[in-house]
């Protein structure tokens, strides 16, 4: 049996690119229909730099999107999560921090708003996920709620009963 747990994800569905590249194509679509005059400005200047300044930043924020990662580590000492392209979003949890810890089943969008970097307001504390309906669930000694969203959740469970002493 494998003594460490090793997981990485990252947004690759086709419903991702999509959401991240809608705005690029509507910004650049508004900007061809402006060129071509089958639009009326509010005093028919045309300006070109403004387009070209918001597309080149809404495909840079495209391709960051295609470099976000989920990754997270689970061995004798604990756990390691960390958001590649979010900085501060790196936590380093110890077994003796965490009171409870379970693989549950969730919903992303009730109770945390979506996929990501979330933070939940009804109390159900920080959430990093990229997809699916599985995370690691545990509360540290302060009581705080944290989520980590995982697709092996078989393999997560079995690394977790090993470690965790409760």
């Amino acid at each position: 049996m494998n003594l460490d747990f090793s997981e990485e994800q990252n947004f690759r569905k086709w419903w991702h690119y999509i959401i991240a590249g809608f705005p690029v194509i509507i910004i650049s679509v508004m900007f061809l229909l402006v060129q071509l005059d089958l639009v009326q400005t509010k005093n028919n200047k045309k300006e070109p730099l403004f387009f070209i300044i918001m597309i080149s930043f809404l495909i840079l924020i495209f391709i960051w999107f295609l470099f976000l990662k989920l990754e997270t580590a689970i061995n004798e000492k604990g756990i390691i999560v960390n958001y590649r392209g979010i900085p501060f979003c790196k936590r380093n949890i110890t077994w003796d921090s965490i009171t409870s810890i379970s693989v549950v089943k969730y919903s992303p969008l009730t109770d945390y708003g979506g996929w990501g970097v979330k933070y939940s307001l009804s109390g159900n504390g920080w959430c990093y996920n990229v997809a699916g309906e599985h995370g690691i669930k545990l509360f540290t000694v302060n009581k705080k709620p944290f989520l980590i969203g995982t697709q092996q959740r078989e393999e997560a469970e079995k690394i977790i009963n090993l470690y965790f002493k409760k």
